[in-house]
């Protein structure tokens, strides 16, 4: 049961293991955003569906207008919170040089 696992860990110290957590942690942001992105388009794509059913059929009780707006409006909110988590983070710790830029979409985190 010894022999199935692995080999020693690769980190010699606490700064190895602190470099080695910060960097999956940024590998999961940008995981994070790609799935924001792809949800934000599939969520609008499905309010545009909803409205072509709403105009195919307008007295349908499932086809509202307004329930196809929301999708649309919530899709583009999902595709557009890279932008404004780095907008909102600029203006709360301001545009420094001591601010790191995560993934090059804006997304950033204060070094303080």
């Amino acid at each position: 049961m010894v022999a199935l696992m692995a080999g020693q860990a690769a980190a010699a110290n606490v700064g190895d293991i602190a470099t080695s957590l910060g960097t999956q942690f940024d590998d999961i942001g940008k995981l994070l955003l790609i799935i924001c992105a792809v949800a934000g388009i599939g969520v609008a794509l499905m309010g545009l569906f909803k409205f072509k059913a709403h105009t195919a059929n307008p007295n349908d009780p499932s086809n509202k207008m307004s329930s196809a707006l929301t999708l649309i409006f919530v899709g583009a909110a999902m595709v557009a919170i890279p932008e404004v988590l780095g907008a909102g983070i600029s203006t709360v710790f301001g545009g420094s040089s001591n601010l790191a830029d995560i993934d090059g979409s804006g997304l950033s985190i204060s070094a303080d």
